[in-house]
């Protein structure tokens, strides 16, 4: 089970095994936009700088792409945090053309509708759930705060909350940072070593320095919470590796533009 490029115009990666499913899978590069400059040119992300009506122009080309509407997605306000909401139907449209109407203070979403739900990055690791009995799907961003936080098993809680075991749960991690791009200070590896009872994510390089694997120490939370190994698809990509692919913060600075995560359950019919 892995991740696979749709090419084209407006290419992006989806997971393979899942459309079969019915669960319709998406993560876009930088291309098929019309934003210019840092942006260019598939920026989605309203908060970063780039003028809202391109922006605009490119979540409705990014939405078309997977014949959705605005009234058919849900988007979260991502605040680096850990907090997780089910939406809902009449959740449809929030956050999808403004900041002002994004749900609040939430970084992951899950829901049993047919809505999509959609989630901005540039280096945080982007993960997608599907839940085959519960019908349910979810987007989770995870930057350091967020992995610290473990906003994976959050997800995986309000699953369990109704019904649903990890076990039984499908998860698959974009693209993201790498090890090979990303050093932390002492203080954020401390953070992580409070938390986490091991930590082979962390790589010592020079005096009070490592190299931190997000993607890694989301994984071992996933398997250890009882999620299948093989029931984990990894991209394994590094958004800072590839400035022809992806924008990164990391590589970048500021400005630069958002990929967009997207998930829904087309057996659920449309929102």
């Amino acid at each position: 089970m892995g991740w696979e490029w749709n090419h084209g115009t407006l290419p992006y990666l989806y997971v393979s095994e899942w459309t079969s499913r019915g669960v319709e899978t998406g993560f876009s590069s930088r291309h098929g936009g019309v934003s210019t400059g840092a942006y260019a040119s598939l920026n989605l992300g309203l908060h970063v700088g780039d003028t809202p009506e391109t922006v605009l122009e490119n979540r409705g080309r990014w939405l078309a792409r997977f014949g959705a509407d605005w009234q058919g997605v849900a988007v979260g306000e991502q605040v680096h945090g850990s907090h997780v909401l089910w939406v809902e139907n009449s959740d449809g449209g929030r956050g999808a053309r403004s900041l002002d109407t994004a749900l609040p203070q939430v970084d992951g979403l899950l829901t049993q509708s047919g809505l999509g739900l959609m989630a901005f990055f540039a280096d945080c690791v982007p993960i997608f759930f599907y839940h085959p009995r519960l019908e349910a799907v979810g987007l989770a961003h995870a930057g350091w705060k967020g992995t610290v936080g473990k906003i994976v098993l959050r997800m995986l809680e309000a699953l369990a909350e109704r019904g649903g075991r990890p076990e039984e749960a499908w998860v698959a991690l974009g693209p993201s940072i790498g090890a090979c791009c990303y050093e932390v200070d002492e203080p954020l590896a401390e953070r992580f070593r409070v938390d986490f009872e091991e930590t082979p994510f962390l790589t010592p390089t020079c005096q009070g320095h490592y190299r931190l694997d997000l993607g890694q120490a989301n994984q071992i939370m996933l398997r250890t919470a009882g999620v299948p190994e093989e029931q984990i698809a990894v991209a394994g990509q590094c958004s800072a590796c590839h400035p022809d692919r992806f924008f990164s913060h990391r590589r970048d600075g500021i400005p630069t533009g958002r990929m967009a995560g997207w998930i829904r359950h087309r057996g659920k019919g449309e929102s």
